[in-house]
């Protein structure tokens, strides 16, 4: 082990990423299982999540982070199978991008649900767990859109901003008890999120999501009397942070 204890080693850990199938969320589950970790991808799209899955020898599960009864059934099926859940990483998050007086009722409501709901209800349901165990890890997925308000982007900003708060109240609730919560801030990335943008922002101007994938895997490899709390990673051309 290095001097300073941090190893990047993952190896008998298990974790469970929400939002596998593409983006940040496939990059996060590649490079942890490229670290040893036994990796459970989870996602609304299971085709998509069983292709990553096969690619990084992991398994995959049919998970609708707003939907109570399937965040209960995947957490249940990790433990039963795998026998213990070390890291959750909330990544699943979706955004309409309009004005707020064209946002319907619907439409907020289905990005708080993903967004921030999602997040509370997969921590509440691996809370027990982990508490039990006095250890474990859960990674929310932020945004800069958490530290600044984007214009057409209220309910995703506001989400975000709630997600912070999650962050820090589930944090307080868990370090005695060995449970680390961070939150990862991610500026732009090259992804299918700017998608109905047009014209969408110049590739050049967003960062590989391989590269926030990295930021995640240095945070739950931190020494257990340790936490990094929140970390903000964004493209050097990034103009909505700070």
């Amino acid at each position: 082990m290095p001097e300073n204890g941090l190893t990047f080693d993952l190896g008998g850990k298990v974790a469970l990423v929400t939002g596998a199938a593409g983006g940040l969320g496939a990059a996060t589950a590649r490079i942890l299982a490229r670290h040893g970790a036994r990796v459970v991808a989870g996602d609304i799209d299971e085709a998509g999540a069983g292709k990553v899955a096969e690619e990084i020898g992991g398994r995959a599960l049919h998970l609708d982070v707003t939907d109570p009864g399937s965040v209960e059934q995947a957490v249940e099926s990790i433990l039963t199978g795998e026998g213990r859940l070390d890291i959750l990483i909330n990544n699943a998050g979706i955004d309409y991008i309009r004005p707020a007086t064209e946002l319907t009722l619907e439409e907020w409501d289905r990005v708080h649900h993903t967004n921030l709901r999602g997040p509370w209800l997969l921590s509440r349901a691996v809370f027990p767990h982990m508490a039990g165990r006095g250890s474990g890890q859960i990674v929310n997925v932020a945004s800069t859109a958490a530290k600044k308000g984007w214009s057409n982007a209220t309910a995703y900003s506001s989400s975000k901003h709630g997600l912070m708060g999650l962050t820090q109240a589930l944090h307080a609730e868990g370090r005695e008890r060995g449970v680390r919560v961070m939150a990862l801030v991610a500026g732009g990335m090259r992804t299918n999120f700017f998608r109905t943008l047009d014209p969408p922002p110049p590739k050049e101007t967003l960062q590989p999501p391989e590269n926030v994938a990295a930021a995640i895997l240095f945070m739950v490899c931190q020494p257990e009397e340790s936490v990094i709390q929140e970390l903000v990673v964004t493209p050097m051309t990034e103009t909505s942070y700070p």
